[in-house]
């Protein structure tokens, strides 16, 4: 894996959230939605409940087991957090390229479906200290012709819109064919229609372990400098971003949240204190 980021750093990265209030994009009258972000916390508090925005099919993440079930690791760290705050976690299932919108229209009060805090995202949103840490890779076919990373240019990548690995692989010279998740960019390569799907280790890992069968291979090499996962929320919702970040912090300290991704990912994704 890459280097980890130290959560103390990320502190800094991320910022500790602005001050000002910021009138949301709308109300909503189904939970725990506020006109003013500065007041989300109380907010959620007051209606019980906290409305998590995820994918739901994005294994080991978010996903449903064969009895329909939500589990995942996201969604199990989503349940710490809603226990700490006092209250019921609420899960909101949503495509990949319409998520982050979800909390413009308040939909949901957090994003937690493996958001990187990019320089882009973070003039909209606030995030929360880093969960967890994985390092970015490349998918081909296994007759591919490629071998490491910095041979991707000039070929095709099937890549969400919205996907911060869609930067990373247009940066190393890609050409975008553009897909609605992961399960769409594997299609894509494993049918011959993409050369190429960027996205984190972890992910990979999971669908390889799920489909053995599948003629899929990594190139040698990493895509960026690993990929922190942050909470994505409204800007400016100062108390939720200081109570989220205290229940981060906490399970993080405490072993609960590597207990949780071992269970998961039979590895430890905990960004290093």
């Amino acid at each position: 894996m890459a280097p980890a980021v130290t959560r103390k750093a990320a502190l800094q990265l991320v910022g500790l959230g602005a001050v000002g209030a910021f009138l949301a994009a709308c109300s909503s009258d189904n939970g725990s939605g506020s006109t003013n972000a500065a007041d989300k916390l109380q907010a959620i508090k007051d209606a019980g409940k906290i409305r998590i925005g995820m994918e739901g099919t994005f294994k080991p993440f978010g996903y449903h087991d064969e009895s329909g079930k939500l589990v995942g690791f996201e969604k199990e760290i989503g349940d710490l957090i809603a226990q700490d705050l006092g209250v019921k976690a609420e899960y909101i299932e949503t495509q990949w390229d319409s998520l982050i919108g979800g909390v413009d229209a308040d939909r949901y009060d957090l994003v937690i479906n493996n958001v990187s805090a990019t320089d882009e995202r973070k003039q909209k949103y606030d995030f929360s200290v880093p969960y967890a840490i994985s390092e970015g890779r490349v998918g081909v076919l296994d007759n591919s012709s490629l071998k490491k990373i910095d041979d991707i240019s000039g070929k095709t990548a099937a890549q969400s819109e919205t996907s911060n690995f869609r930067t990373l692989v247009e940066e190393k010279g890609a050409t975008i064919i553009p897909v609605t998740g992961f399960d769409e960019a594997i299609e894509q390569v494993l049918s011959g229609r993409a050369d190429l799907t960027g996205n984190d280790f972890v992910t990979f890992q999971s669908y390889i372990q799920e489909h053995p069968e599948a003629k899929l291979r990594l190139l040698d090499g990493t895509l960026g400098e690993g990929s922190e996962a942050a909470i994505l929320m409204p800007k400016g919702a100062t108390d939720l971003k200081k109570a989220v970040d205290d229940s981060i912090t906490k399970h993080l300290d405490n072993g609960d949240f590597k207990k949780i991704y071992e269970k998961y990912v039979n590895a430890d994704l905990s960004p290093k204190a």
